[in-house]
């Protein structure tokens, strides 16, 4: 989603698109935006520049082209 956009987008946005595009669906969680933004949050602490993630501003994140080369 991040990488064919190529803007940074909230969590909500991405769930959004996700959804329109049928790519997913919710299984029923009232905060699949917060839950999503979560576990881009650890992701990004975890793996680091090897993140798919990277934050760019507060609630928003982009696709980190870092993390596909080696």
């Amino acid at each position: 989603m991040l990488a064919t956009t190529g803007e940074p987008m909230t969590t909500k946005a991405m769930i959004e698109a996700m959804t329109e595009r049928g790519l997913w669906s919710s299984p029923g969680g009232k905060t699949p935006s917060a839950t999503l933004y979560a576990a881009i949050l650890r992701e990004v602490a975890t793996k680091g520049a090897k993140a798919r993630f990277r934050k760019t501003a507060p609630g928003h994140f982009a696709f980190n082209i870092e993390s596909t080369q080696d």
